[in-house]
């Protein structure tokens, strides 16, 4: 019987130590995705059309790199946050959402992001989960690729990346976007009960007196 409690218990920590671990709900480095002017999107992020951009239902973002508009030689793909619809420059320019809707709780959210190295003046991209603003960033032309980390709580919705221009078809240049679930406080406490319970069952073993 001591066996079996004892297999019960590690079963019991093993399951609460896999809850509790930080998953990636969301990661993306633009790689596979074939370049491309007014980028409609892939399977992670769509490319939605600005309020500013010349002609409606079209993609405000372009994907660019290697080979191809490559303002950040050796990086691979990444996504020109102000494409080549936007215009006037005006307030507003490109859009990138993800395509999945996450739930409410906390998560840690990484990327890449840098000026829009051709001289043009600054950009502000805002970054959003759900309705949570999760950052603001002022860069210049010349800000370096850069990367930015968060641990954001949210009552829940899509990862936004908001371009606020001027449009000008010159934005912020965004790569490698991560983002990981957080483990609630009850994850924990269930893990810990659970290696509690190993515990226990390990000296009760130990202290249990050995048949003559």
């Amino acid at each position: 019987m001591k066996s079996i409690a004892l297999v019960a218990g590690v079963a019991a920590a093993v399951l609460a130590a896999q809850a509790v671990q930080a998953k990636t709900v969301l990661s993306d480095n633009f790689n596979s995705d074939a370049q491309t002017l007014n980028w409609s999107g892939d399977s992670t992020f769509t490319s939605l059309p600005g309020p500013q951009t010349q002609s409606p239902n079209i993609a405000s973002t372009d994907l660019i790199g290697t080979g191809f508009f490559d303002f950040y030689p050796g990086n691979g793909n990444y996504v020109d946050l102000d494409g080549t619809t936007g215009w006037g420059n005006l307030p507003f320019a490109g859009i990138l959402q993800s395509n999945a809707s996450f739930g409410a709780g906390t998560y840690t959210l990484s990327f890449d992001l840098g000026g829009n190295a051709r001289g043009a003046p600054a950009q502000t991209t805002d970054v959003y989960l759900g309705s949570t603003l999760v950052a603001s960033l002022n860069l210049s032309s010349s800000s370096p690729w850069t990367l930015y980390s968060y641990t954001v709580k949210t009552t829940g919705g899509p990862l936004v990346f908001d371009e606020l221009g001027p449009s000008d078809q010159q934005g912020n240049i965004l790569d490698n976007v991560t983002m990981n679930s957080v483990p609630e406080p009850a994850s924990w406490a269930m893990m810990l009960l659970g290696l509690g319970a190993i515990g226990g069952v390990m000296r009760r073993s130990r202290l249990a007196p050995i048949a003559g």
